[in-house]
């Protein structure tokens, strides 16, 4: 073989070289990118997740204090209800309790 030959086939070897080595740290920068690109997606699929989980538990507070104002406002209404009843029983009784006690 000629030394010209023996130079072109080693040119072109170092060019190989070089091409592998050049796609070796290509696949790595990709592979990198991809990692940092799928922590952040993760990242921010647990943020929206807190986000709507704070929503939820807030619109769940809300409701529960609405019911329980409910809840309160019919149990006022029940009680004027049971002492306005007992207030006419207790006129009731008294009466019955005198004309018992007058009758003796």
């Amino acid at each position: 073989m000629s030394l010209e030959a023996i130079t072109k086939i080693r040119a072109v070897e170092d060019g190989m070289e070089q091409a592998r080595a050049d796609a070796r740290a290509q696949a790595q920068k990709l592979a990198a990118d991809a990692e940092r690109e799928g922590r952040a997606l993760l990242q921010k699929g647990r943020e929206q997740a807190a986000a709507a989980a704070a929503e939820a538990l807030k619109q769940a507070e809300a409701q529960a204090a609405k019911r329980r104002d409910e809840i309160l406002a019919k149990a006022a209404k029940d009680c004027d209800a049971l002492k306005k009843d007992a207030g006419a029983r207790l006129d009731k009784a008294a009466k019955a309790i005198l004309g018992r006690v007058v009758d003796s």
